[in-house]
């Protein structure tokens, strides 16, 4: 049997039953989530996610367009990830970070569009609401872009309170040539209470697209100072809108960066970064707060406009593809007296992970009724062991029936193909049953296909056993989108 014949033989015996199961659909009832209370102190936790930043973006990961030196101390201060894995997209990422499930699970693995039903279904359980069954306070100020409907939106999925937009930032821009010849709705600017209707308070015009994130922070800020001596912990999450096009910064830091619009927002979202984490020191809740930053995924690079594209740095790709330059970006966690300083991790982590990490650490139990793709770190994180328990990633993306990309340990392997530069821009090139397979750690840039080396399809075997195989057999027992079997206690 030659080469190819083997491949072939080996994903229709696996990939092909993957597929078919995968498909199924039905729909959902209510859902049972169990959760033990722990005695211990339980932290503050805080996280910012800043919307399409890549890899090369900040000064802490060889940055060199822009200054963004409260960053750069923040990452000194815990864990800097040189391996952090997130979705292709935002939409996606989204969904796995509040989940801990591959957003595919939840039909999250495309992009919500303006105006479209979808997102984020009721039936799943959040991050939000993993940490209010355990006492915690919940507040999210910036981008959902889960969902327009309001039983999807952030008030009625676990935060006692919001601020931001459903969407992607899309201000409609009156200087377009031809635009007053179209009927375009502004998108809106809402707030709401937990469990209430969202109320509008604003239009996401051009002039508030930069100042948005200056709003968001000083509702973070005074959150924080609310919150800090009550009895409760609390969980802020703070998704910026920043650095996503258009790229508009705010007034105080036009000009400022002398790179271009792009760089003066990193400037800005070092600024607003800074005022939060003073924000906590000023309370004097720093020993007792987790604090996470993280990008939703990587830079854009198709825009016309030189300054306004993101660096994934060594990597190569963009937002939207299975290159690594999509799929690697930023992420740091602080933990005073828990998590050491100075320290930077090349191991393996995914956004997934954080649902597992933060049940952990608060004594919430996991919902044992769907598939949970996060994978505990908290040991690793605690220095109680030397390794990450994870060494590979599973990319299911835009409706694919099939795997994009699939990463292990240094392997990737490439099943579907998007350009490395726009990859919105034709088709996907669909690679039948002969993957690429690159070596990160010797080939960042994705440019040498192992498989036709001697030796290079050995590497397929073992990433099937120990990759589909486990998501294979999950989906048999929680088929993708079918809520029948869920349900939920209030």
């Amino acid at each position: 049997m030659n080469r190819c014949e083997y491949v072939n033989k080996f994903i229709n015996r696996t990939l092909g039953a993957a597929v078919l199961a995968s498909m199924v659909f039905t729909s959902c009832s209510t859902a049972q989530v169990r959760y033990t209370n722990r005695a211990s102190e339980k932290p503050n936790i805080v996280v910012i996610m800043t919307d399409n930043q890549g890899y090369g973006d900040l000064g802490c990961y060889g940055g060199v367009r822009a200054e963004t030196p409260r960053i750069d101390k923040l990452a000194s201060e815990g864990i800097q990830f040189l391996d952090f894995q997130v979705e292709p997209g935002c939409t996606p990422t989204r969904a796995a970070f509040q989940t801990g499930r591959m957003p595919v699970r939840s039909g999250c693995d495309g992009y919500v569009e303006p105006g479209q039903p979808g997102g984020l279904h009721p039936m799943e359980v959040t991050i939000a609401e993993l940490l209010k069954s355990v006492g915690y306070s919940t507040a999210m100020y910036g981008k959902w872009h889960l969902g327009e409907n309001s039983e999807r939106q952030p008030q009625m999925q676990g935060y006692d309170e919001w601020y931001g937009i459903t969407n992607t930032t899309v201000p409609v821009d009156p200087t377009l040539p031809g635009a007053s010849s179209l009927s375009m709705i502004q998108q809106k600017i809402l707030h709401a209470k937990g469990g209430q209707q969202a109320k509008i308070v604003a239009e996401n015009s051009v002039e508030m697209r930069s100042l948005i994130d200056r709003e968001i922070t000083k509702r973070s800020v005074n959150y924080i100072k609310e919150h800090a001596n009550k009895n409760n912990p609390f969980f802020l999450f703070v998704p910026f809108t920043n650095p996503h096009h258009p790229v508009i910064p705010h007034p105080d830091f036009r000009g400022k960066s002398k790179g271009g619009a792009y760089t003066d927002a990193l400037m800005e979202i070092d600024y607003n970064t800074g005022l939060i984490l003073d924000a906590i020191d000023e309370a004097g809740i720093r020993d007792n707060t987790l604090f996470v930053y993280f990008s939703d995924n990587g830079p854009t690079r198709y825009s016309p406009e030189a300054d306004h594209n993101g660096d994934p740095g060594i990597w190569s790709g963009e937002l939207g593809s299975g290159w690594e330059g999509s799929l690697r970006t930023v992420g740091m966690m602080r933990w005073p007296g828990k998590i050491k300083a100075n320290w930077k991790s090349k191991e393996m982590f995914h956004v997934l992970d954080f649902f597992s990490i933060f049940a952990k650490i608060t004594g919430a139990e996991i919902p044992t009724d769907r598939a949970i793709d996060s994978v505990d770190q908290t040991d690793f994180l605690l220095g109680k062991q030397k390794n990450s328990n994870r060494n590979s990633r599973l990319v299911l993306y835009d409706g694919h029936q099939r795997p994009v990309a699939i990463r292990y340990k240094q392997f990737k392997f490439h099943f579907i193909t998007y350009k490395k530069i726009n990859p919105f821009q034709g088709a996907p090139e669909q690679l039948g049953q002969i993957p690429y397979i690159y070596n990160l750690d010797t080939d960042p840039k994705e440019i040498f296909n192992l498989f036709g080396r001697s030796g290079g399809v050995a590497v397929f075997e073992p990433m099937m056993r120990d990759v589909m195989m486990p998501y294979m057999i999950s989906i048999r027992k929680f088929p993708n989108r079918d809520y029948s079997k869920m349900k939920r206690s209030k």
